[in-house]
């Protein structure tokens, strides 16, 4: 299933991040690796002319997806075995439309006066909680007792 989240700006900075494992959504390393994944994004499509969709790793997979208007992108990592189970790319596109319908929506206004302050984001968690599950994505795991649930 869904393990974890980040949205990157358009800049490839990392403004968002959430875990689903019910751990602490603080993950120290989150920056690097997201600033990692989008260097190799923009490799891809300025070095090949062509989109990274999917990273697959031994016990990972990741999901790619870059919104057609603002260019933000997310990264969707979930459990080698969804790719098992034969998941189809557009459920997790879909999670990723609706991800990005209501942030740009819900943060327009701190988005357009963004000054480096990402705490202002991370009331989104429970938002992202309900349209994972909305989808499906998160049988076997516990809602993070940090968010609140509707």
């Amino acid at each position: 299933m869904i393990q974890k989240i980040t949205l990157l700006n358009d800049e490839g900075i990392p403004i968002f991040f959430h875990n689903f494992s019910g751990s602490s959504n603080e993950d120290e390393n989150y920056q690097l690796i997201a600033s990692y994944f989008d260097q190799i994004c923009r490799f891809t499509k300025y070095g090949f002319k062509e989109s990274l969709n999917t990273l697959r790793m031994n016990k990972s997979v990741f999901y790619f997806y870059t919104h057609p208007a603002s260019n933000y992108h997310l990264i969707i990592k979930c459990d080698s075995r969804v790719d098992k189970k034969k998941l189809k790319k557009r459920n997790l596109d879909s999670i990723a439309v609706k991800v990005f319908d209501k942030f740009l929506t819900k943060f327009q206004k701190e988005l357009n006066n963004f000054n480096g302050n990402f705490s202002q984001f991370k009331s989104f968690s429970s938002d992202i909680h309900e349209i994972v599950r909305s989808k499906g994505f998160l049988r076997g795991f516990e809602l993070n007792p940090r968010i609140s649930r509707f």
